[in-house]
């Protein structure tokens, strides 16, 4: 049995899964756990606020029960300003939409069971480093997945059709399903499924080009939900980077190869498709880009530093 003093929980009732009876499940588990702290947080000062009272009380695991943009906004906390005086050991739980970030950890099954493991101490333990996005003049940010190109506009699009459709059933993984559908079909006749965004990029101190990318992809995980794994290029780097350009050519038979990372040998930078592991990486997108499913949309001009950050300790089973 493990000792559930050391363990406090910060949920976020405004995620997906929460406000659909995830919450009330995990106050089940806690039930039997009246000395675990348990708080409710929605925006991330209300986020840094919970981690502040949580390390006020002791505690050394702490238990993220969100999305995506929750476990964001706790990982800036605690790798800028963290008001714990060791780094507490993680756990993410699958309490949002997409939860990209606890399958990249393997910690996406059920929340409550989860939870109810770690309080028996049958967890393991895993390290992952995060990624930290420097805004010049600007924000810090720490996540795991950050994108930029037509994907963050595609995904603001995706959402607003799930939210205006009245049929039953789109504000769940059917209308998301339905909606790439309908973007995939656009290959048929030659479209691309979203549109292209001219970016200035310059990895690892290379001179920066401009190109327009449909989409560009920076991550420190092993992999990313439903096991894909988009990269396949060298280096020494932290990051894991691909971006996929104009003219992005015959891209419905490159894409199945470049989600599992083997793209066709015909797949290379000439046609559009690049690949590699940098250290750093510096872009200008003059537009959105997301950062652990978040959009943000600097001032035009904004350079974007991307880099790996300190590395946190996470429980999965």
């Amino acid at each position: 049995m493990a000792d559930a003093t050391r363990v406090g929980i910060i949920s976020n009732p405004a995620s997906r899964h929460n406000s659909r009876g995830g919450l009330a499940a995990i106050e089940t588990v806690l039930a039997a756990y009246r000395a675990v702290p348990h708080c409710l947080a929605r925006d991330p000062d209300e986020i840094e606020n919970a981690l502040g009272k949580l390390a006020a009380t002791g505690v050394t695991q702490v238990v993220l029960n969100g999305g995506d943009g929750t476990v964001q906004a706790a990982l800036t906390t605690l790798a800028l300003r963290s008001p714990f005086p060791q780094p507490p050991q993680l756990l993410v739980l699958a309490g949002g939409t997409s939860n990209m970030t606890a399958y990249g950890l393997g910690s996406h099954g059920r929340p409550q069971r989860l939870l109810q493991r770690l309080l028996t101490g049958a967890l393991t333990t895993t390290r992952q480093r995060v990624l930290i996005v420097q805004e010049t003049n600007g924000a810090t940010r720490c996540g795991f997945f950050f994108n930029a190109g037509g994907l963050p506009q595609a995904v603001s699009e995706c959402n607003a059709f799930r939210e205006r459709t009245p049929w039953p059933g789109m504000r769940s993984a059917l209308g998301t399903g339905l909606w790439i559908t309908g973007r995939l079909s656009r290959m048929l006749w030659g479209q691309a499924p979203v549109t292209a965004v001219p970016i200035m990029l310059c990895l690892d101190h290379t001179a920066s080009i401009q190109h327009d990318f449909l989409v560009i992809v920076l991550t420190t995980l092993p992999r990313l939900a439903f096991g894909l794994t988009p990269w396949w290029g060298g280096g020494s780097g932290a990051l894991r980077y691909t971006g996929i350009r104009r003219p992005a050519r015959r891209l419905p038979l490159a894409l199945p190869g470049i989600l599992r990372g083997h793209p066709p040998a015909w797949a290379n930078a000439a046609a559009g498709y690049e690949s590699a592991a940098p250290g750093t990486a510096v872009l200008t997108p003059d537009g959105v880009y997301a950062l652990d499913g978040e959009g943000y949309q600097p001032p035009a001009g904004t350079e974007l530093k991307v880099s790996a950050g300190p590395e946190f300790e996470f429980l999965r089973p």
